[in-house]
């Protein structure tokens, strides 16, 4: 919502400020998707509002909702007739928003269908966080419950590549006056924008950072994500290192598994080598998950579990990822607009 046009309104009718807190308490605490459901507020600035400021910076196209898990995803409607995609899901207590942050994106990842859509353009602060006031509405509104307690921004995009708005989204999300969602409830994934990290420890201390790093052999990364030629692996670990030297926090490597691709005993090998090469490898846990194939499929479970297993017996930390959503194109990778 772009809560400062709302102000602006309410100033123009010569209204009193107890109003402005009117608007918080209807939209971030009641989840209301309509104007005309904050009866609090005069007929008229409620009139005012429908037509001039819309709660929400899109529309809504369609929803569609897994049949295996406690999963949901929206297609929606910007402004200018682009779409984007954003996912509810509930891996845990309490609710988790993925986000998506451009139209497209322009990295290019091999694995990854978002990549495979071109990029359009970076979304706005308020687009990116009325992703999170969506489904706070549609929360509240089926009476699910329990309140959202993480933001990924692991949806479209690469989050480093729209810095400004990704950062002001953040700050919006955590205001006690707005969806209140503590800073380490909420993670930012990147590709491997090395020379934005720095930045990034700076600016959003508390947020968790996860980096997609899916193989740490130089010339094979490369074809599995371009952005490799840009940022290499020992120009990302020189950055990751500043990055962990300011921030103390821990810091997720996402690795898509690919079986026959990016698992044999040669990847985990130099990906054990990579991580105990930062001064600060302890900090540093691998988070695993099969790799969606498309179709429906994804690489086998047992895959997953050796490689896993490798890496335990290396003394490396490691987690692996259930991957939800799947059959709805809702997972990791699988944002891409059809329509």
């Amino acid at each position: 919502m772009n809560f400062e046009l709302v102000k602006q309104f309410i100033k123009q009718a010569g209204l009193p400020n107890y109003r402005i807190t009117q608007v918080k308490e209807a939209v971030y605490k009641s989840g209301i998707a309509s104007w005309g459901d904050a009866t609090a507020l005069p007929a008229d600035l409620r009139a005012r509002l429908e037509k001039e400021g819309p709660i929400l910076s899109f529309t809504i196209k369609k929803m569609v909702f897994s049949e295996k898990d406690r999963v949901a995803k929206a297609l929606l409607k910007l402004k200018d007739g682009l779409l984007i995609e954003s996912v509810l899901l509930k891996p845990h207590e309490g609710w988790s928003v993925c986000v998506s942050t451009q139209v497209g994106c322009p990295m290019r990842c091999s694995f990854c269908s978002t990549g495979r859509m071109g990029f359009k353009r970076d979304l706005t602060d308020e687009e990116i966080a009325d992703q999170v006031l969506m489904w706070f509405q549609y929360i509240k509104k089926e009476k699910l419950g329990e309140r959202i307690s993480h933001v990924v921004f692991m949806g479209m995009g690469e989050p480093l590549l729209n810095y400004l708005n990704v950062v002001k989204a953040v700050q919006q999300l955590t205001d006690p006056d707005f969806l209140n969602i503590g800073a380490r409830h909420i993670s930012i994934s990147t590709s491997g924008i090395a020379d934005k990290l720095h930045k990034l420890a700076v600016d959003l201390p508390q947020v968790n950072l996860a980096l997609s790093l899916h193989n740490a052999d130089n010339a094979e990364r490369s074809k599995l994500m371009p952005v490799n030629r840009r940022y290499d692996l020992d120009e990302l670990q020189k950055a990751l290192d500043e990055y962990l030297a300011l921030t103390g926090r821990q810091v997720f490597l996402e690795y898509a598994v690919i079986d026959g691709v990016n698992n044999r005993p040669e990847h985990i090998r130099k990906l054990g080598k990579w991580i105990r090469g930062s001064r600060f490898s302890y900090l540093l846990h691998v988070n695993l998950i099969a790799c969606n194939l498309g179709r429906g499929e994804k690489t086998d479970d047992r895959a997953v579990q050796a490689f896993a297993d490798a890496l335990k017996a290396m003394g490396i930390g490691v987690t692996i990822r259930k991957s939800m959503g799947n059959d709805i194109s809702a997972a990791c990778g699988q944002l891409a607009s059809k329509n």
